[in-house]
């Protein structure tokens, strides 16, 4: 849909998987509460206007109300007003006026929008990350950090989780559903209540694994206080902002949030257009500075792992095999079975002709929605529901295609093929398994005391919270 276009009288979630920028909500929110002199109706006329009807026939038309859903969930429902005012706080001119002060300011770039980023410019993605610190050295930025660094963090911890979950030495239940996607998380809270919260890893995501890792381990580097430092990210994901301001990544402590403001990557665009940038004339920074970036110097590359939406499948699949069962598995040796959209995969590891486990892949709702029966199904009957683990993300094909990412302007058809471009910019990129990160090894060494230790599930893990509905106009099925 056209960021022109109005939502219909009632928005399902099965008919869409995400809801593109700057819609316009049509359903009232909010009603003047007057002592009714009888029965009033609601009528909607032929330009989508709200018009009550009282006992008597006077008329008053409601007013409409506007939502920014260029920042809004692909979940159970719209956002709260609460929330719109959180999501509203990250923006270009909040982001360029917190810039100015005395703090020092830590940019995080994501992989996925570093790769859509080269896709639009038709640049390496070395190329636009040089480019991107000679911008950012231009406006006073201080860092600029790799989040696939702080995700090898989340995919160790990930991994050890599931294999301490198949182990039953912590008292969670298989099978363990990734917990990198904010839209997703936001929906099972919503939606699902408590029976589908403890499947979820309790793992932060790489964005707010990077915001603990700036504010309380790289804050020490330098001798700075958590709150003297300004932690923006640069996401594939408006979903990003509103995992970003939730209580759990906010320290009481020192007042500060572990990532205080969220950009996607369309709105970098903005922010070039704001500066009146040619990015393409910019130009290169070299690298001098390898803290926080998986950088392979003797290459120029980016250091990454397969998978343009983390590769959790693949490398908790290889880690569990080899931990489990001693078995060194390849990522060409995991066969897929798709499913019925290509969004829709499984896998199992076979020993001597047995199936051990089995893995999916479930990108975009409706893939989504068919996991969650299975495990409400297998919940009931107590049986299992075939799975052990399932890489879960809301957006189709994953985070290459998140709602802040770059568009084609040649819609649908034509995007498809844009992202198809995007993930093999992503994929320009070497190789390498977390736990060959010399420099992820020292911090677990050094601060963290192991894997899925006791001070790392103190700093990199978190809860999820029942969320109920409230009750109000947005609920009204006209």
């Amino acid at each position: 849909m056209s960021g022109e276009d109005k939502f219909s009288s009632i928005l399902k979630l099965t008919d869409l998987d995400y809801i593109n920028p700057s819609q316009i909500c049509i359903k009232p929110v909010e009603i003047e509460k007057t002592k009714p002199n009888g029965t009033s109706k609601i009528k909607i006329e032929n330009d989508g206007s709200y018009v009550e009807v009282s006992e008597d026939g006077t008329e008053k038309t409601l007013e409409k109300a506007t939502i920014t859903l260029n920042d809004c969930l692909a979940c159970s429902g719209c956002i709260t007003s609460a929330e719109s005012v959180l999501i509203t706080a990250q923006s270009v001119q909040e982001f360029l006026t917190n810039i100015n002060g005395t703090k020092t300011i830590v940019v995080t770039l994501s992989p996925q929008s570093r790769a859509s980023l080269s896709n639009h410019f038709k640049l390496s993605p070395i190329s636009v990350y040089k480019k991107l610190s000679t911008f950012f050295n231009q406006l006073g930025i201080n860092y600029l950090f790799d989040s696939s660094f702080s995700r090898d963090f989340s995919l160790l911890e990930s991994a050890n989780e599931f294999v301490a979950r198949y182990k039953k030495t912590i008292d969670l239940p298989l099978p363990m559903l990734a917990s990198a996607c904010p839209g997703w998380i936001c929906y099972a809270e919503k939606t699902h209540g408590d029976y589908i919260l403890p499947y979820i890893s309790t793992t932060k995501s790489p964005q707010q694994i990077m915001g603990t890792l700036v504010k309380y381990y790289f804050s020490e580097k330098i001798n700075k206080k958590p709150s003297d430092i300004y932690h923006v990210t640069i996401m594939p994901c408006y979903d990003k902002k509103l995992e970003a301001s939730r209580n759990d990544f906010y320290s009481d402590i020192f007042n500060t949030k572990d990532v205080d403001c969220v950009l996607s990557t369309s709105e970098i665009l903005d922010l070039f257009k704001d500066k009146e940038i040619d990015f393409n004339n910019l130009a290169e920074t070299e690298i001098r500075d390898e803290t926080f970036l998986n950088y392979d110097r003797a290459n120029d590359k980016f250091i990454g792992v397969q998978g343009s939406s983390g590769g959790y499948l693949e490398f908790i699949y290889k880690y569990a095999a080899k931990e489990l069962f001693n078995l060194d598995i390849q990522n060409k040796d995991i066969e897929y079975k798709v499913g019925r959209n290509s969004d829709f995969k499984e896998t199992s590891l076979m020993v001597n002709g047995e199936k051990i486990f089995t893995f999916a892949l479930a990108y975009g709702f409706r893939n989504i929605q068919n996991i969650v029966r299975k495990i409400k199904i297998s919940t009931s009957t107590n049986k299992h529901c075939g799975y052990d683990f399932v890489e879960v993300m809301a957006c189709p094909s994953g985070c290459i295609n998140g709602g802040g990412q770059i568009k084609s302007e040649g819609g649908i058809k034509d995007n498809k093929a844009f992202t198809q471009d995007s993930e093999n910019y992503y994929n320009d990129q070497l190789m390498r398994d977390p736990q060959n990160n010399l420099v992820v090894k020292e911090i677990y060494n050094s601060w963290l005391n192991g894997y899925f230790s006791q001070d790392s599930n103190t700093k990199l893990h978190t809860e999820y919270h029942r969320i109920e509905k409230s009750t109000n106009a947005l609920n009204i099925k006209w």
